[in-house]
């Protein structure tokens, strides 16, 4: 299997790269395009991932380690905003009560999370209950980089914070961590109930 069907498919993303040869051309993409949708997926995944730990990493080295859960948590706060207008925008009907916060978690997971799942559980106005399991591309990082003791987990807690602040409601979320693993391998289960 090569890259050339997803290539193919790219072309409008890729029409206006030039090569020195057809040949070139040939060998990068077999070598190094991505062969299917789900693997530059989790190439894209790897790279956000980087851009969230190396950036927490370098603050820390050069700001102090008791800035990085503060900054990590505004992060995710203002990208739980960011994720609701973007639903909002793409015509999704965002419920003003708990419901909402489960809406964009899934409009988040489908367009950015391909390592997250979920099932929910729960789905009512008062209270929703979401598992969330895969592998948090986060908590590997952080890991990786041996930075995750100064990172508060699970960091989607103020992504949901974010939510429920854009659509305007008062909400608690709760979260509660069932398994985190090295390699990033999670099971949560978000609660939200309206206060």
């Amino acid at each position: 299997m090569t890259g050339v069907k997803l290539y193919d498919e790219l072309k409008v993303l890729r029409g206006k790269d030039k090569y020195p040869s057809k040949e070139l051309e040939e060998h990068l993409v077999n070598r190094i395009f991505p062969k299917t949708a789900e693997e530059l997926a989790l190439v894209l995944s790897n790279v956000t991932a980087g851009f969230y730990g190396f950036t927490l990493k370098h603050i820390g080295q050069q700001c102090g380690w008791d800035r990085v859960d503060s900054i990590s948590k505004s992060l995710f706060r203002e990208l739980g905003q960011l994720k609701t207008k973007e639903a909002i925008e793409r015509g999704v009907e965002v419920p003003r009560d708990t419901r909402g916060l489960a809406i964009v978690c899934i409009s988040a997971i489908y367009t950015s999370s391909p390592e997250f799942n979920f099932a929910i559980l729960k789905y009512d106005p008062e209270e929703t209950l979401v598992r969330i399991f895969g592998a948090s591309r986060y908590f590997r990082i952080a890991r990786k980089l041996n930075i995750d003791r100064y990172i508060s987990w699970p960091v989607l807690i103020p992504f949901f914070e974010g939510i429920a602040q854009q659509i305007g409601i008062r909400c608690k979320v709760e979260m509660e961590t069932k398994k985190l693993e090295d390699d990033g391998r999670c099971d949560c289960l978000a609660r939200f109930t309206l206060i």
